[in-house]
């Protein structure tokens, strides 16, 4: 949002009436509508068309200019892309985690900044950052878009010193007409073409005729608009909190391998990561088959006989090696006391659980006989396993409950193991939950649904 500085638009817009009727005095008849880079619309224009740089958001407190998105930055730590302005949120989330600390807030450079020309100029260091920072002599005045703004497409006549037309402009943005507005020379016009649409009060239309009635309902609009600077508000965690209860382990991959029911996590290699399924930046992980994460095992996420089990994530392959066994998620690294949640034999998802002398496992067999999905590197799937404290089993993907499989001499140790996530994967994951309870049909099909986000918090 443009501020806009009362006093001295005020007085701006006071001298209109005046300034024009003096105009008119020093132009011909014919061209009594021309405007010149003198002329009071002329800076009243200016100040309603300049790009508004004294928005003040998560990662911009500089009235000098815009950071041009997207840009990565690092917030306490945590490296965040900010696509839109929808992401000043997850910044602002990271820095409302805490209200001790001192929020520190860097920039992965080279970044870009846009003025209040629109110019935009490339920084490469802090040092360049902060020079241009210290250095800015800011003075500009704004007429706040939410007050009034012009609807485009607008048709400029442009003048020589005689006052001959020698250009037409179909003006298309603000930026287009303030920088028409401001390459004016000493001894050229121009005029509007009429009529002229402006949303008042981002919402009344209202249709000028006339240099005169312009002026008018620009000054109207700004003396009946208050708008003065505001911090952003803080913004909290913005976790939505669907179906928390009973998770030991919560890891949505918001560019991070944070587990937010607080669980240590260890990279075993270096992390990447991508988009999730509805295309947010860096919002999944991605394993390339040398990749994993492992999970201290803890009395506080410890799965162990005995207990509900639910297993709920997002998978995206990139292998089409039909023959490979790669691991989603596992407790422990093999062998008794452990289960694995897992793909094999045409991506096949299957999970298993281990005791000494017995392996069961459960498989998606609609998988495993569509040919389509062997191959299927494109979509995402989500995929649910629950096991109950009587080891039967069910196995949903998409939503869609697809085998179920009551074990026999089953088990799933007596101990805490560490977790193990993609351990010998090639493909994505996103959204890993795990839960000490059995989930529900129903509550399978609402975490089918639920929309990808990029938490960073849980509460």
């Amino acid at each position: 949002m443009r501020n806009f500085f009362k006093i001295g638009l005020v007085a701006l817009l006071s001298a209109a009436a005046f300034a024009v009727s003096c105009q008119e005095d020093s132009i011909t008849e014919n061209n009594e509508d021309a405007l010149g880079p003198t002329s009071q619309l002329t800076a009243i224009l200016t100040a309603l068309t300049a790009n508004e740089t004294t928005t003040i958001n998560a990662i911009d407190s500089t009235a000098c200019f815009n950071i041009k998105l997207p840009v990565q930055v690092v917030a306490n730590g945590q490296q965040i892309t900010v696509a839109t302005e929808n992401d000043y949120a997850t910044v602002a989330a990271v820095f409302n985690q805490s209200s001790t600390d001192v929020d520190n807030l860097s920039y992965s450079y080279p970044i870009t900044v846009v003025f209040a020309n629109y110019a935009e100029v490339a920084i490469n260091s802090e040092a360049n950052y902060n020079s241009i920072v210290n250095g800015c002599n800011y003075n500009l005045q704004y007429i706040n878009s939410a007050c009034v703004a012009i609807n485009y497409p607008v048709t400029v006549f442009g003048y020589n010193s005689g006052f001959q037309m020698e250009n037409t402009y179909t003006i298309t943005t603000d930026a287009e007409l303030y920088n028409m507005l401001l390459n004016l020379g000493v001894n050229e016009y121009y005029s509007v073409s009429y009529p002229v649409e402006l949303t008042v009060g981002g919402q009344q239309t209202v249709t000028v005729n006339s240099n005169a009635e312009l002026e008018d309902a620009i000054v109207a609009a700004v003396s009946n608009c208050v708008v003065t600077p505001q911090e952003p508000e803080p913004v909290g965690c913005q976790n939505p909190g669907v179906l928390v209860d009973g998770l030991v382990v919560y890891m949505p991959f918001s560019n991070n391998v944070n587990d937010l029911k607080g669980s240590a996590v260890v990279a075993l290699n270096d992390t990447t990561f991508v988009a999730d399924r509805y295309n947010n930046a860096r919002c999944a992980i991605a394993f390339n088959g040398s990749q994993s994460l492992q999970i201290a095992g803890s009395t506080a996420n410890a799965l162990v006989n005995g207990d509900n089990v639910s297993i709920s994530l997002w998978f995206k392959m990139q292998n089409t090696e039909v023959g490979n066994l790669e691991h989603l998620f596992t407790k422990g690294s093999g062998g008794a006391g452990g289960f694995n949640l897992s793909v094999y034999d045409g991506n096949t998802p299957l999970f298993g659980v281990a005791e000494p002398n017995l392996y069961n496992q459960l498989w998606d067999m609609n998988w495993n006989q569509d040919l389509n999905l062997w191959q299927d590197t494109t979509n995402w799937h989500h995929l649910v396993i629950t096991l109950n404290a009587n080891f039967e089993a069910k196995l949903y993907r998409d939503g869609v409950l697809q085998n179920t499989e009551a074990f026999v001499n089953a088990g799933i140790g007596t101990t805490a193991l560490d977790y193990f996530i993609g351990q010998d994967f090639t493909g994505f994951l996103d959204d890993l939950r795990v839960y000490k309870k059995v989930l529900t049909a129903t509550e399978v099909q609402t975490l089918y649904e639920l929309e990808g986000d990029c938490n960073t918090c849980l509460e």
